[in-house]
């Protein structure tokens, strides 16, 4: 972890400017084309869901915005952030939330999120930190813009990413990717980094299935 020298930083006016806001978060949804990620997962039999939850998470970490985090005066660098998952059992009601670190071997980390799922019975274990990235998915459905819930609490610079239920067009399958990020640290600049990250770690897990 580093604690940046925000004196050099050259977005400490727009951090300054978003930071006197009440209300200083804001979301994108985005068309992501998943067919690789698809096949992937059926090829080596793993979850579709795990699958996105990797990609996503190894995309944002190589956006260096995307580490960012307020911790009072700082803003803070971290190494590496791990993500934290909704999961719903077949046949339950009631949702639990689970987090596990990211590793880079794609059927290893499905491997570990699956024991971790498995496992776990309360609704959520530990503390919540805020070195995680928030994920959900709505496999019942498909939507084109989402709202999440959090406290108004301007240091909250934990990123929240959501997709619904697949759907197909021009014989390829696509996702709608909801990204919910604080514009004290994070502007549309860096969300297209996020996705242009994401295209190429799809297409390279794509390769793999050739």
């Amino acid at each position: 972890m580093q604690v940046l020298d925000q004196s050099r930083w050259e977005r400490k006016e727009i951090f300054d400017f978003f930071s006197r806001l009440e209300y200083p978060f804001y979301a994108v949804t985005l068309p992501v084309e998943v067919t690789p990620v698809w096949t992937f997962a059926r090829e080596n039999q793993v979850s579709f869901y795990y699958m996105m939850i990797w990609l996503c998470t190894k995309a944002l970490n190589q956006v260096p915005a995307f580490r960012l985090r307020v911790r009072g005066d700082q803003v803070v660098q971290l190494d590496q952030t791990d993500p934290s998952f909704t999961s719903l059992r077949p046949g339950a009601q009631a949702f639990r939330i689970i987090s596990t670190p990211w590793v880079a071997d794609p059927l290893a980390f499905c491997a570990r999120a699956r024991q971790a799922d498995e496992a776990q019975t309360a609704f959520l274990l530990g503390e919540d930190t805020d070195s995680l990235i928030y994920f959900s998915c709505t496999p019942w459905f498909d939507f084109t813009a989402l709202t999440n819930e959090h406290s108004l609490d301007r240091d909250d610079t934990v990123p929240r990413l959501a997709w619904g239920r697949w759907y197909e067009e021009n014989d390829r399958l696509w996702v709608h990717l909801s990204v919910e990020v604080n514009h004290r640290l994070i502007d549309g600049l860096h969300i297209g980094q996020m996705k242009e990250a994401l295209d190429r770690e799809i297409a390279a897990l794509g390769s793999r299935n050739c």
